[in-house]
């Protein structure tokens, strides 16, 4: 029997992004028959789990990036025949065999958007695909670029996309999240997100004199910064900052919200896109990355840096229910295409063929 450790070391302190992606493909894991393999999900000895997982579990203490974590992981791995690791690379000093997600490479397009210490973390995320047995990235867009700059052979490349962690929910317009009507931007702040051309574009519209633009998500790098300078920009006064919210929470505002908003300089997947279109809501996005490949026409798609394209789009949504309900139906079909069995599915099998 062959045994395959799925690192979930990051879900003590990382329940969005990454640890959103490690707690739903587990749990399409456990629910998919394995013959001749046997799956552990990897955590830290000392807690921190959103509730029970559906994998048996393997402990460590071997905080993830620590600086101990050469030292202390290659124990914790004894035994296993093939480790996955869902942070872009393979940490150092360990030797057994390995699979990569990769879940996009905003770090090679847009480094300025990273910090110092992010940057150097993924510089050594990239010199290890080397020595991965697949590496797994979630478009065919990611999959070019990489290939285009020569890090990873073809044949050890596979494309996996992610699928919508949330769902639509029939009590989503039990009570109201927010007075008045409101558009929303979800992802941590932080430059690559391209908060403040969204903050000006829905100043300079017409729905920002009844409407309210949300933003949920947690503070990243530059976060406060980038806060601070939407507070200061003029007409922006109807942009409110929520914070990180929970899954329920984020699944009424995608269903209540008019229309949901990415302007975002790259994204290797855009899962709250594809969120707002399981919830029937129209969505303006950036024409950047993997986002065209993902929302296909059925999304709005202007360019990062158009300020007023960006106002012009909300303008037209605001205007005209018949697109909204148009887009709503047709992101709700697309958004469909995608699930964690088939993520699950496709998975498995690369564990299959390199454990």
């Amino acid at each position: 029997m062959r045994t395959v450790a799925l690192d979930g070391r990051m879900l003590r302190h990382d329940r969005a992004g990454i640890g959103r992606y490690i707690w739903q493909l587990q749990e399409a894991l456990a629910a998919l028959p394995q013959v001749g393999i046997d799956i552990e999900l990897l955590v830290d000895r000392r807690g921190g789990l959103p509730s029970r997982p559906s994998l048996p579990v393997r402990t460590a203490f071997a905080p993830v990036r620590g600086r101990l974590e050469r030292y202390l992981l290659p124990g914790a791995l004894r035994g296993t025949d093939l480790v996955h690791y869902p942070d872009h690379g393979i940490p150092q000093g360990v030797r057994a065999s390995a699979v990569v997600t990769v879940h996009d490479i905003s770090f090679l397009t847009h480094p300025e958007t990273h910090a110092e210490a992010s940057r150097r973390h993924y510089e050594g995320a990239v010199r290890s695909w080397r020595r991965a047995r697949a590496v797994i990235v979630l478009s065919e867009h990611v999959r070019a670029a990489i290939l285009e700059r020569g890090l990873v052979d073809a044949a050890r490349l596979t494309v996996i996309p992610n699928a919508p962690g949330l769902s639509a929910a029939d009590r989503a317009w039990d009570r109201r999240v927010w007075p008045g009507p409101f558009a929303l931007m979800v992802g941590t702040i932080q430059p690559r997100k391209n908060v403040e051309l969204a903050a000006r574009a829905f100043g300079a519209s017409k729905f920002a004199g009844p409407g309210t633009l949300l933003v949920a998500g947690s503070l990243g790098y530059r976060g406060a910064e980038i806060i601070r300078a939407v507070r200061t920009e003029p007409r922006t006064e109807s942009v409110r900052f929520l914070g990180r919210v929970s899954d329920e929470m984020l699944v009424r505002l995608l269903t209540q919200a008019a229309f949901v908003l990415m302007p975002s300089l790259d994204e290797g997947f855009g899962l709250p896109a594809v969120e707002a279109m399981t919830c029937g809501t129209p969505v303006i996005a950036a024409k950047v990355g993997t986002v065209p490949e993902v929302v296909g026409e059925d999304a709005l798609l202007i360019e990062p840096n158009d300020v007023e394209g960006w106002t012009a789009a909300i303008d037209q949504l605001a205007d005209d229910e018949g697109l909204c309900a148009s887009l709503g139906a047709r992101g709700r079909a697309r958004a469909a295409e995608f699930s964690w069995e088939r993520t699950a599915r496709d998975t498995l099998a690369v564990y299959e063929a390199h454990a």
